[in-house]
C-alpha cells in the first residue's frame, strides 16, 4: 500500500490505474471543489462497502462549494489496490 503526501500524486496514480471522470475540470466545477482544498488524508480505513465486500480505503477529503445548504465537508473512498471509489454501506 502506498502512502500519498498530497492529493496531485494521488491523482496521477488514479488517473493512471482508472482514468475516470472524478477529477476532471467538469466534476470538479459541478461540485465547486477545488483540488488546492482536497486532501488525501494520511491513514487508511477499512469499511464494507455497499456490496457487503470489506475493504481497505484512502480517504479523500474536499470542500463542496455548490451543496443546497452551503459549503459543506464531504469525504470520498478510495480503494487501496484499485483506487476505484467505493461506497459506504448505509
Amino acid at each position: 500500500m502506498k502512502k500519498y503526501n498530497n492529493i496531485y500524486s494521488f491523482i496521477d496514480d488514479y488517473n493512471k490505474k482508472v482514468g475516470g471522470y472524478y477529477f476532471s475540470h467538469d466534476t470538479l466545477k459541478f461540485f465547486g471543489e477545488r483540488l488546492s482544498e482536497m486532501r488525501i488524508l494520511k491513514n487508511t480505513v477499512k469499511i464494507t462497502d455497499n456490496m457487503d465486500e470489506k475493504r481497505e480505503c484512502y480517504i479523500l477529503s474536499s470542500l463542496q462549494r455548490n451543496h443546497p445548504s452551503g459549503a459543506k465537508r464531504s469525504y470520498s473512498y478510495f480503494d487501496c489496490e484499485t483506487l476505484e471509489r467505493v461506497f459506504i454501506k448505509e
